[in-house]
């Protein structure tokens, strides 16, 4: 009788939240999703990012967890999600949270514990709306419990995640340090009392460097690796940001060595070389402008994407009949743009038929030049 009515209490709940969902309208899923760390334990601090681009949510609408696995942190609130449970939203589509996982788990179970959570089915979840009109599909968020345990179980002195490096993307190195050659004997570190092993390194064999200069604070601690106990120890960075070249710049590889500090290179490893990942070509540059039917009454918008590297600050002159102006187009390398007033600029428009077009870049070569039609006054009276 008792199991009968257990049974019977759980078909009930199941039902009601069956019925819950079955209510919302089901969206897409994040176009990707990603971490950093980019390898992390699931008891430490960790930040989880979400690309919701095209995923059929408004862009910048407010979006929530709701995650069940390996347990349910705000259960029982589909319609009125709690605020801990709120994504930040970045901007172009990306919204994140930092979260420590063992923790923000452990709301809906107290006594949930590492091996609980590492032995669990992942982190699977859906975003959704504050009050749950609107849901996404059901994903699960990176994770990295295989990596870590591998690597403690193999021989490996150093493995790099991913194994080639993405600029603008996070990259996490672990090291053992048990296997690592330091001062010119394998394990040489073992047995040599340091406060702390540091990232000496350098994009492109040492020409962009960031020293581990151990007078500087915050060198220090920007250089510092992570002990995550025993030998092993990790390093975390997004190289554009850490070595603070511009969005352009693609590197071949990352030289470094470790260090310790207090005392200060009492320690120290090989050199080594971390390769980076193929660069995506960057596309050839396109023109355009809008509308593409215009008279001189309109607003002219001139667009040019994907720029050369050295392109610089663009210059645009328009010459419409007798007269001539010019001006900037703001913007990035990806794109530069500017909106021209026609009907500001161009004071007699009679028997005028197109505008010349002439686009610069910063050493004064044409990249653009063309003639736009102009539709007659006559025509649109």
């Amino acid at each position: 009788m008792k199991n009968t009515l257990i049974t019977f209490l759980i078909a009930i709940v199941s039902l009601n939240s069956f019925n819950l969902y079955a209510q919302s309208v089901e969206l897409g899923g994040p176009l990707k999703t990603w971490t950093f760390p980019r390898i992390y334990s699931v008891d430490e601090d960790v930040t989880w990012y979400f690309d919701m681009t095209d995923s059929g949510f408004s862009e910048g609408t407010e979006l929530y967890m709701w995650t069940w696995s390996p347990s349910e942190p705000d259960a029982g609130n589909w319609e009125n999600s709690s605020d801990f449970a709120k994504l930040q939203y970045v901007g172009d589509n990306i919204y994140k949270t930092r979260i420590n996982p063992l923790d923000y788990y452990r709301r809906a179970n107290a006594g949930l514990t590492t091996s609980d959570v590492e032995g669990s089915a992942g982190f699977w979840m859906r975003l959704k709306t504050k009050t749950g009109d609107y849901q996404s599909g059901v994903f699960s968020m990176s994770w990295s419990v295989a990596e870590l345990n591998d690597f403690k179980d193999n021989d490996e002195s150093v493995q790099a995640y991913p194994e080639k490096f993405i600029m603008n993307e996070p990259l996490s190195l672990l090291f053992n340090i048990e296997n690592l050659i330091f001062n010119g004997a394998k394990g040489g570190l073992l047995n040599v009392d340091f406060e702390s092993l540091h990232f000496h390194s350098g994009l492109d064999n040492w020409s962009v460097l960031q020293e581990a200069q151990m007078w500087l604070p915050e060198v220090v601690e920007k250089t510092k690796l992570k002990h995550l106990g025993g030998n092993i120890y990790r390093m975390d960075l997004i190289p554009m940001d850490y070595y603070g070249v511009e969005n352009d710049y693609q590197a071949d590889n990352i030289a470094y060595l470790l260090t310790t500090h207090n005392p200060d290179w009492v320690g120290t490893s090989a050199d080594a070389l971390l390769k980076a990942a193929a660069a995506t070509p960057y596309p050839d540059p396109v023109f355009s402008y809008f509308p593409q039917k215009i008279c001189v009454l309109d607003i002219l918008t001139l667009i040019r994407q994907y720029n050369e590297k050295t392109a610089g600050t663009l210059i645009y002159k328009i010459s419409a009949g007798n007269l001539e102006f010019s001006g900037e187009m703001a913007g990035s390398r990806d794109k530069k743009q500017v909106s021209i007033n026609l009907l500001e600029k161009i004071t007699n428009s009679d028997n005028l038929t197109k505008i010349s077009l002439i686009i610069e870049n910063k050493d004064g070569m044409n990249v653009v030049n063309a003639d736009i039609p102009l539709i007659p006054l006559s025509e649109l009276e």
